[in-house]
């Protein structure tokens, strides 16, 4: 039943338990007789995974901060650097009444893994994507939260001045002729690609930011390895003071915080 290639094997015995219910004896000692349609799926899969599908958008979940989301083509796999983000999120003294913006919101995740665990807080997910807020949508009534609000916009612009205490943003941040793009070529190229070397969105957000932040406000980026130096620098140039770089588990720059005062 298992193909050559070791790492569609191990992936294939993931999909197998979690879509088709079979057990280790089944899968390894053949004692279970599949239909047509549960080898077509396997059929599928393998042909999915030779042309180097995702696995989550496969079975259209993924996991993220503890908790299982919807995912498909519409909005990017996130990465478990992301859960770093976060965790600093849900890691100040957050009071009651506060707003947080989740800027380029894609599936939710970070949104709503910032409201579930802060229900006294609002926190709104932006994106300019329909098609991803769609998906969003599906993981807010998954997860049955009351405090989580979906808007569409182009960034900040219907943003209401000084109405944010937090904003939080992985906006896209590889440029164009990136390598790396080569290995993401099933997700979403919007949400991936910025102008400007990767740096346009993190200049538009940061603009924009300095009006819709209230005065003791702060605002989180996730960024590129190696791109602190140049995102700290947007950060200078805009007035924001109090810049902190925090690094990953790989000890890479990986998300910048400041703030207006």
């Amino acid at each position: 039943m298992l193909p050559n290639d070791s790492g569609i094997s191990k992936e294939l015995i993931f999909f197998l338990k979690d879509r088709l219910g079979l057990s280790d004896t089944s899968i390894f000692l053949d004692e279970y007789n599949l239909s047509n349609k549960e080898e077509n799926l396997i059929k599928e899969f393998i042909d999915l995974k030779s042309q180097g599908f995702p696995l989550d958008y496969i079975l259209q979940n993924t996991s993220f901060y503890k908790d299982d989301f919807y995912v498909d083509r519409r909005v990017l796999v996130p990465r478990p650097e992301t859960e770093l983000l976060v965790d600093y999120i849900n890691g100040l003294n957050l009071k009651a009444g506060m707003k947080i913006l989740d800027a380029g919101t894609g599936s939710g995740c970070i949104g709503i893994s910032i409201a579930k665990y802060n229900p006294s807080i609002t926190v709104y997910g932006i994106d300019y994507s329909l098609d991803a807020l769609e998906v969003a949508q599906i993981n807010k009534k998954n997860k049955l939260l009351d405090n989580f609000y979906l808007i569409n916009s182009d960034w900040l612009n219907c943003i209401q001045e000084r109405s944010i205490n937090i904003l939080v943003s992985n906006p896209p941040y590889i440029a164009p002729s990136d390598p790396h793009l080569e290995n993401l070529k099933y997700e979403p190229i919007k949400a991936l690609v910025a102008g400007d070397n990767g740096l346009k969105d993190f200049k538009t957000i940061t603009k924009q930011a300095k009006n819709v932040l209230s005065s003791d406000g702060i605002l989180v980026f996730e960024h590129g390895y190696n791109q602190s130096m140049n995102v700290e620098n947007i950060l200078i140039a805009s007035g924001f003071k109090n810049i902190y770089l925090m690094k990953d588990h790989q000890s890479q720059p990986r998300i910048t915080t400041a703030r207006l005062a």
